[in-house]
């Protein structure tokens, strides 16, 4: 770029000491530049143009020109050599066809993809040194504004954050959905200057007036409360904003315009609030409207709104959700958690949905049959224990668990080698005391007689005794039945004491069936009902029966506090039955609406628990 002595008299320095600290908007800025530099320069036009800089075949538009039309046509001043030289140092100097002197500068800019150009008109050709030299001063003057316009956006921009950072602390701090609503439109109200803002929320039959800025209370019933919730749901609607007065003509704002006519609001500007619950689903929550007198809503105002309403709709939704009462709660989970294939999505869908929802509610106070169950075990009433009759060795048996036996069947035998040695030796004894005897007598040694009487009395009770023993050696079933304990058949040659019981005989005449009946279901048995029994053993057998008693003879069983409960006798006892088995019994206690049946253990955990 050439360059020019300095030689800038103080009110050219002013000039640009004021354009450097322009802040007004940039269409306004260019007509201020053109205006400057026709002063400084004495040109008779200024034309300022700007092209793209990536095409050099795109026509020139013009951004300010004073006077208006007194520069010809583009072509007549931008020859391509005059463009070449304007590239290459900055500033040129060119003559139209008709005799015409310019002077000309290509402008710096924040944006490189962007082109530039001052032209200037002057007088005479003996001017052109001093233009130049005045109008590069003024090649940087655009970049410079350019520079100080986004450090300012920049900053307004933080401030704009910052204000937002601090409310969406404010709502998350709030209470209730409520006082979190009317804390946005306070703040909305307060950083953006407007008289009133408004926010209505989504509801059961649409949109409904839910905060208005610095009210307490809001007015349902007005007819300006009805327009607004319809001035929300046309933006809701089209997905975007509606302002009025309009910038936009492709916009439905009937509603806004009727509600202006009402309140006389001026400038009123609605935002949707549109949350997005991923994988392109969205759910349409509300509307924020805001009014104010002074001026309409600037574009940098729209960008910091949206930027509100994105930050501060899933805070509202939260609190939306969580200050409901509990079944609304539980209903709105229920609702989300569904799988998407099982949720109505038309009209008619709803309405079976709705539908179901109540025969179901329905079906829940149909009585049915309320049975009671239990674990049951087959037991018999008849039962033997067999033992040994002395002390003594096992000889022989050939009983196992689940032998059969009659009455008198031998169970097993005791050995009687030296109780048969012992019998021999009182025999010998006996007859030797008897020869003694006599002998005494035959002498009259009547008193030595006696003694010898005696004692052949005392080895017949031992001989007595002994054979005995010897008698019942042998074990004997005293009823029919089947051995369910004790096995003598595997302890041959042990050691048996008198009174210990060897096997245990069950009769099986005699079967019986007793459940463990819980504690808490005591309340609904009585005696004479009837009963089902099903065994593990079988269970698609089933055997009817009725309760005779309950025992008073409580037991814990399975960290349960159980009572037993007898049954008669079925009417036909199958021959497969056997002692011990165990089931399960279901108890007929009348008829209860379903909804009693599945709750009357949590509500008698809620007796117990708050007394009521």
């Amino acid at each position: 770029m050439t360059t020019y002595p300095n030689s800038m008299d103080a009110e050219y320095l002013e000039s640009l000491n004021s354009l450097a600290e322009y802040s007004g908007p940039p269409t306004e800025f260019w007509a201020f530049l053109a205006e400057v530099v026709l002063q400084q320069i004495n040109a008779r036009a200024i034309r300022v143009a700007w092209r793209p800089a990536t095409d050099s075949l795109a026509l020139w538009q013009v951004l300010a020109e004073v006077p208006a039309g007194a520069i010809g046509s583009f072509e007549d001043v931008l020859s391509p050599a005059v463009l070449k030289k304007l590239g290459r140092n900055g500033v040129a100097v060119a003559k139209d066809n008709i005799g015409k002197f310019y002077v000309l500068a290509e402008l710096l800019t924040v944006n490189r993809k962007q082109q530039i150009i001052v032209i200037a008109e002057i007088s005479q050709s003996i001017a052109a040194e001093s233009s130049l030299q005045k109008l590069t001063g003024f090649i940087c003057i655009p970049r410079n504004f350019d520079v100080l316009r986004q450090a300012k956006s920049g900053a307004r921009d933080a401030t704009r954050l910052a204000q937002a950072l601090e409310s969406i602390g404010r709502i998350l701090d709030s209470s209730s959905f409520d006082q979190a609503a009317l804390s946005f439109v306070n703040d909305l109200s307060e950083y953006f200057a407007c008289e009133t803002v408004s926010l209505s929320w989504r509801s059961l039959e649409g949109l409904r007036l839910s905060a208005v800025s610095h009210s307490e209370k809001v007015d349902r019933r007005s007819e300006a409360t009805s327009l607004l919730e319809e001035a929300g749901q046309e933006a809701l609607t089209q997905g975007k904003e509606v302002m009025l007065p309009a910038t936009e003509q492709k916009q439905v704002s009937d509603a806004h315009k009727a509600y202006i006519a009402l309140v006389k609001s001026g400038h009123i500007l609605t935002l949707p609030l549109i949350y997005s619950q991923g994988k392109g689903s969205e759910l349409e929550l509300g509307a924020i409207t805001l009014e104010r007198q002074r001026s309409n809503f600037t574009t940098a105002e729209q960008w910091a709104l949206r930027l509100y309403c994105e930050m501060a709709i899933a805070p509202l939704r939260w609190h939306e959700l969580n200050t409901k009462w509990l079944l609304v709660r539980l209903y709105r989970e229920l609702g989300r958690s569904m799988p998407r294939v099982l949720k109505p999505r038309t009209g008619s869908g709803r309405i079976l949905m709705l539908t179901m929802v109540v025969i179901l509610l329905g079906v829940m106070f149909v009585p049915v049959p309320f049975r009671l169950s239990a674990t049951a075990v087959l037991k018999t009433d008849a039962t033997a224990y067999v033992g040994a009759a002395y002390d003594g060795f096992i000889e022989s048996s050939d009983i196992i668990i689940g032998s059969s036996v009659e009455k008198g069947d031998a169970i097993f035998v005791l050995n009687t080698a030296e109780l048969t040695l012992e019998r021999n030796a009182l025999i010998a004894e006996l007859a030797q005391s008897t020869r003694d005897a006599e002998i005494r007598r035959s002498l009259n040694q009547l008193s030595e007689m006696q003694v010898a009487l005696a004692k052949s009395d005392e080895l017949r009770a031992k001989l007595l005794k002994i054979d005995q023993k010897l008698s019942s050696a042998t074990a004997r079933a005293p009823i029919p039945g089947i051995v369910v304990e004790g096995e003598p058949a595997k302890k041959i040659g042990e050691a048996v004491r008198r009174g210990e019981s060897q096997i245990t005989i069950a009769a099986l005449s005699s079967l019986y069936v007793e459940a463990a009946v819980s504690e808490k279901d005591l309340s609904f048995v009585r005696e004479g009902q009837k009963v089902q029994l099903t065994l593990l053993a079988r269970p698609k057998d089933t055997f009817l029966m009725n309760i005779v008693r309950i025992v008073p003879a409580p037991k814990v069983q399975d960290a349960d506090n159980v009572f037993p409960v007898r049954m008669t006798a079925p009417e036909e006892v199958a021959g497969w039955w056997l002692p011990g088995m165990t089931g399960v019994v279901k108890v007929s206690a009348g008829t209860r609406p379903i909804w009693w049946i599945g709750s009357r253990r949590f509500l008698d955990y809620l007796r117990l628990l708050l007394w009521f």
